[in-house]
């Protein structure tokens, strides 16, 4: 089974690549692709593209643009045998928002950001590190990225 991680900006600039990367090493997957990116606008919003629908707030799309737009991120393609391996990938990161995080995640652990925070300051909240929420997320966002 595959699974998609991203360690978002946020993460790059704070240095906390090698240790999200020795987090996802305890998991049981095998990282088959991993690529640094300059993200690029059309692929970010692809990439989000259900989000943006789903929350239709206004100026969300601007919001992702200036969190990620020209800015570098670290694409990872894990696979396993583990059927279940999506869940554990996004138990080890944790709760979208870091502040309500498991504190034994990877969020929880080194995030500094809030929901409350980001919506105070009209910004995507700072969560480090993206995964894939199911197979077909996976399989799609993938080829989004590896195959652009």
């Amino acid at each position: 089974m595959k699974s998609f991680v991203m360690i978002k900006p946020d993460a790059i600039k704070r240095k906390l690549e090698q240790v999200i990367l020795n987090e996802l090493k305890s998991l049981p997957c095998v990282i088959t692709k991993q690529a640094e990116v300059m993200v690029e606008d059309d692929i970010i919003l692809k990439h989000y593209h259900e989000v943006i629908v789903r929350l239709n707030l206004p100026g969300f799309k601007e919001m992702i643009l200036n969190e990620f737009k020209n800015q570098k991120v670290i694409i990872l393609q894990c696979e396993s045998d583990d059927d279940q391996i999506i869940q554990k990938i996004r138990t080890k990161i944790g709760a979208t928002d870091p502040s309500i995080a498991d504190p034994a995640s990877i969020r929880g652990r080194y995030g500094e950001d809030s929901l409350i925070l980001a919506k105070a300051s009209s910004r995507m909240i700072r969560n480090l590190i993206h995964a894939s929420d199911s197979i077909e997320a996976a399989e799609f966002e993938c080829d989004l990225w590896f195959n652009r």
